[in-house]
């Protein structure tokens, strides 16, 4: 968790400033290592695809930003490669959903989770 932090990548030649919350860009990071993928040609990727989606839609453009739509494609690129042995070694299924996340140390009546 932090605020959100400012990068300026090239979306198709185009210089783009982006903002993002660290854990997002971490992630991004991550996938780009993966996938052997500079974060340019990422987010000139993902920009395509949004515009393709846009238009299949009838929407204009600009109802979806390029940050937003980071987030989402990060969520759903994890969610396709976790699997049910992925989230048993991370303690999920056990009724805590917050375990092994960033927000796992502040549960209520841990120090510094801001509970009374």
């Amino acid at each position: 968790m932090g605020p959100l932090t400012s990068r300026t990548v090239s979306i198709d030649g185009q210089p783009t400033q982006v903002r993002l919350e660290p854990s997002y860009w971490e992630a991004l990071d991550d996938i780009c290592r993966r996938e052997d993928l500079a974060i340019d040609e990422l987010f000139t990727d993902l920009r395509v695809r949004l515009d393709q989606q846009t238009k299949r839609a009838s929407r204009s453009a600009s109802t979806v930003s390029i940050a937003n739509a980071a987030r989402v494609f990060i969520v759903g690129y994890y969610r396709q490669a976790a699997t049910e042995t992925g989230h048993d070694r991370a303690g999920h299924g056990r009724g805590d959903p917050l375990n092994s996340t960033p927000f796992a140390d502040a549960a209520p009546g841990k120090k510094g989770s801001g509970a009374h």
